[in-house]
C-alpha cells in the first residue's frame, strides 16, 4: 500500500506531557467518549502505569463525552489525535479511513523519537486491529498487544457477524502479512474475521477477558498452527477495576428513602438480559416486603423502561432515571444496598456464555452487595456473588428480593 506524506500535526488534538512515550494505544473508542469499551482501554493505560500516545477515532457524531472520564488515565497520555475519518463501527470505508489516516500520524510520532516499544489496540472495535496490524507489519519491532472485549465475529446470539471487506491495496497487503507469517489470510471477504485473524496471526500477546470467550472464538479456526499461536500467546484479564479514591470523587445529588433497602441498576434495558424477570419479582412480591425495597434503573432506553414500570403498576418501588455520568455511577454504586448485573441469555444458542459484563468490574471496587442474575457455568457465575438466581427465573428473583427487603 503506497505511504502518503504524513498529516500536518493539529495541535488541537496533541496534549503534551511529560514523555516522551515509548507505548502506542490504538484504540478506535477512547475517553472523553462515553463508551465501554473507551473506559476499559483507559483503565488498561492506567493499570500499565506507563506513558502512552493515543489515536482514537473522533466519535462525536456517536458518542457523547464526559469530562470524568479524564480522570482515569489522561495524566499518562503524551499526544493524543483522533483520527477524523467517518464514524462507521463495520463498515470497510470507516476501518481504512481509520488506517489509512492513523498509520500516517503513527509513523510521524514514531519518527520523532526513539521509536516505540510497545503497541496495545483494543476491539471493539475491528477498526483498532487492522490499524495496528498495518503498523506492526511496518515496525515488527513493536511488541504488539491486542485485547479483545468480546468476539468480534460471532452476536450474543452465536449469530456470524459479516461486513464487506473489499479488495483493494490496504486488505492485499494485510494478507501479504498474514502470509509471510505462515498462515493463510480469510477467504470469507467479512472484515470481522479479518480483524480476528490479523491479531491471531501477528500480535505478540493476545489478551481476552475469560477462557470462555477464548475458547469460542478459536472454534471458529481452522488452522490448528494457528490455533496453537493463540494459546501460547494469549492471556485471560478480566477488566481492571479502579481503585477506591475513584469512587468517591463525585457526590451526585441523589436523596435515598432511609427506610428501604436500594437496589441498583445500570445500562441498557436489553431483551437479552434479566431485568424483566426482576420487575416481575418485583410484582409477585407481598406488599409488605415490596414496601421496604427500591429499585433504581439508570438506563439508556429510559421511556422504555417506564411504561413497562407503568404497565406493572411498580411505580411505587422503582424509580427509573438517565445514564449518569461514569463518576456518578461510581458514588451512586456506594450508596446502593445491591447493585444488579445479569448474563446474556445465551442458552441454546452458544456451548458456554463467553460474556463477562464490563460493570462487574465497577461493582466490585465498590465494596457493594452484588446481585448476579446468571446463566449455570458462565463467567459472571463464577464470581463470588453476595446474591445469585437463575437469569430469566421469575420465582428464584422473587426469594432473592424478599431475602434483600428482610436485611
Amino acid at each position: 500500500m503506497a505511504e502518503t506524506t504524513p498529516a500536518a500535526p493539529d495541535p488541537a488534538d496533541e496534549h503534551p506531557s511529560s514523555g516522551p512515550a515509548e507505548d502506542l494505544v490504538v484504540s478506535y473508542c477512547f475517553p472523553p467518549y462515553v463508551d465501554t469499551s473507551a473506559i476499559v482501554a483507559a483503565k488498561r493505560v492506567r493499570e500499565a502505569g506507563r506513558s502512552v500516545d493515543v489515536l482514537q477515532n473522533k466519535m462525536s457524531s456517536q458518542r457523547s463525552t464526559d469530562p470524568g472520564l479524564a480522570s482515569i488515565a489522561d495524566h499518562l497520555v503524551v499526544r493524543r489525535h483522533q483520527l477524523p475519518s467517518p464514524t462507521l463501527f463495520s463498515s470497510w470505508r470507516g476501518i481504512t479511513g481509520f488506517t489509512q489516516r492513523g498509520l500516517q500520524r503513527a509513523l510521524q510520532w514514531d519518527r520523532e523519537g526513539a521509536g516505540y516499544a510497545r503497541l496495545y489496540s483494543r476491539a471493539h472495535f475491528t477498526a483498532s486491529h487492522v490499524l495496528a496490524a498495518r503498523l506492526a507489519l511496518l515496525r515488527p519491532g513493536m511488541r504488539w498487544t491486542a485485547e479483545f472485549s468480546d468476539p468480534l465475529s460471532r452476536d450474543v446470539t452465536g449469530a456470524v457477524r459479516h461486513a464487506p471487506a473489499q479488495d483493494g491495496p490496504l486488505l492485499e497487503v494485510l494478507g501479504e502479512g498474514i502470509s509471510r507469517a505462515g498462515f493463510r489470510p480469510p477467504t470469507t471477504g467479512n472484515s470481522f474475521q479479518w480483524a480476528e485473524q490479523l491479531a491471531f496471526a501477528l500480535a505478540d500477546t493476545l489478551v481476552f477477558t475469560n477462557e470462555h470467550q477464548r475458547e469460542l472464538m478459536l472454534e471458529t479456526v481452522e488452522d490448528d498452527q494457528l490455533v496453537e499461536r493463540v494459546r501460547g500467546r494469549s492471556e485471560v484479564s478480566p477488566h481492571p477495576t479502579l481503585p477506591p479514591s475513584f469512587y468517591t470523587m463525585a457526590d451526585p445529588d441523589y436523596p435515598l428513602d432511609p427506610d428501604r433497602r436500594h437496589l441498583g441498576y445500570f445500562g441498557n434495558f436489553y431483551a437479552t438480559r434479566g431485568m424483566g424477570s426482576v420487575l416481575a419479582a418485583l410484582e409477585a412480591l407481598p406488599g409488605r416486603l415490596r414496601s421496604q425495597v427500591g429499585l433504581h434503573v439508570f438506563a439508556g432506553r429510559r421511556e422504555e423502561v417506564e411504561r413497562e414500570v407503568e404497565r406493572r403498576g411498580l411505580g411505587d418501588c422503582v424509580r427509573v432515571g438517565p445514564f449518569v455520568g461514569y463518576l456518578d455511577f461510581l458514588a451512586l454504586c456506594t450508596r446502593m444496598d445491591v447493585l444488579l448485573v445479569s448474563d446474556a441469555v445465551t442458552d441454546g444458542l452458544l456451548a458456554t456464555n463467553p460474556f463477562l459484563p464490563s460493570k462487574w468490574s465497577d461493582y466490585r471496587g465498590s465494596g457493594t452487595s452484588v446481585w448476579g442474575m446468571v446463566e449455570p457455568g458462565s463467567v459472571l457465575d463464577a464470581q463470588p456473588l453476595q446474591h445469585r438466581s437463575p437469569v430469566e427465573h421469575t420465582s428464584a428473583a422473587v426469594q432473592v428480593l424478599a431475602e434483600i427487603a428482610r436485611g
